[in-house]
């Protein structure tokens, strides 16, 4: 697993750090973290001043292409979901986190309507590394069953 980038978050457990698109002094700004189960979640860091603050929100394949292929801004890819998680820190390391519908997020702390990725071939790379993950482990699903599908025939016939 990549690193751990946030703990304890209620009912997810630990994110790790899967990939950044945008970083400020080091820090990701807006990033893409996974959980044990591979589940995909689009986070941004939208408050570095007095107290960090993130917005996340679950996140799949066709919301990442739609993004990276500038068919949606930035904004749409969180809004899209009903509901996104909000982690705090404050200035002595102590974080929270709890649930908030999307209708309840203040736009000011998305990123402005229009601002799209930019640019990114990297990002690009991203994705198709991920579709062609994905779809080796279809095939290699398909494959197991057919293979099991072969054996249980031929003990069936056997009988």
């Amino acid at each position: 697993m990549n690193n751990v980038y946030f703990e304890n978050i209620d009912q997810v457990g630990k994110l790790y750090l899967e990939y950044v698109f945008y970083e400020f002094e080091y820090e990701p700004i807006l990033f893409l973290c996974t959980d044990k189960n591979k589940n995909l979640y689009l986070c941004l860091c939208s408050e570095i001043r007095y107290e960090q603050k993130w917005i996340i929100t679950k996140c799949n394949m066709d919301i990442l292409k739609l993004l990276l292929n500038k068919e949606i801004d930035i904004a749409s890819a969180f809004l899209i979901s009903k509901e996104a998680i909000i982690v705090t820190m404050d200035l002595k390391g102590n974080e929270k986190n709890f649930k908030i519908p999307m209708s309840k997020i203040d736009p000011l702390d998305l990123p402005k309507e229009g601002t799209f990725i930019k640019g990114n071939e990297k990002a690009l790379n991203y994705l198709l590394k991920k579709e062609i993950k994905k779809i080796q482990t279809q095939l290699k699903i398909t494959i197991d069953i057919s293979y099991n599908n072969v054996i249980i025939e031929r003990e069936n016939n056997s009988f």
